[in-house]
């Protein structure tokens, strides 16, 4: 077996460093509207591919909720249906303690790689200051490519001049893990903390 030396850490956002549900933009929605069902909202932005708009730079937000507000003849005001939108995330704590452990260890460089948007990323930059510690960032809306796509991995290393062999993935969703591992990268799948856990202090020889 090939023996290599990780000293770049590139971390997936959601369900990684911070939890999300999306159901609570959805239900929240609907119990503020009334008339509104979560699930035909639901259905029909995941049929029309808004939310790959979104995360992929090609669809803005008040593009977004006008389209919505248009369909569903929604009342809300657009202040807070961004709100709601955002308002799905909570902490991992023991991810949070891991990243400002090994944040003080010099040898690695810490990246992050998210699909994600402009309103999600400025509610858990300010609610989860952990994930300031990863000012290395390769975010999809910002670079018009999005996870699994191999081309955004690439993306990564060829920005940060990183070696793949060099490099470990840590995200939760596999297509992700897969893509990254096809382009060289070594990869930990994000399944359950314990278990990441025992996968990273064995790369990193952690104590």
């Amino acid at each position: 077996m090939k023996k290599y030396r990780v000293t770049n850490i590139v971390f997936d956002l959601g369900n990684t460093l911070v939890f999300f549900d999306h159901s609570y933009f959805f239900n929240g929605l609907a119990e503020r509207e009334k008339k509104l069902s979560a699930a035909k909202f639901k259905r029909y932005i995941i049929k029309n591919k808004l939310d790959i708009k979104l995360v992929s730079g090609r669809m803005n937000h008040r593009e977004f909720f006008r389209k919505l507000k248009k369909k569903f003849d929604l009342r809300i005001g657009y202040s807070d249906f961004i709100y709601f939108y955002s308002d799905v995330f909570w902490e991992n704590s023991a991810m949070k303690r891991l990243l400002e452990k090994i944040s003080r260890i010099k040898k690695y460089k810490l990246f992050l790689l998210s699909n994600t948007d402009s309103p999600h990323m400025s509610f858990i930059d300010k609610n989860f200051p952990y994930v300031r510690i990863l000012n290395k960032r390769v975010l999809s809306y910002k670079v018009h490519m999005y996870k699994p796509q191999k081309k955004i991995f690439r993306y990564l290393l060829e920005k940060h001049k990183l070696n793949p062999d060099n490099t470990v993935l840590i995200d939760d969703v596999k297509d992700n893990v897969k893509a990254a591992a096809s382009v060289g990268m070594h990869t930990i799948h994000y399944v359950t903390h314990k278990k990441f856990m025992s996968e990273f202090s064995k790369i990193l020889k952690l104590k």
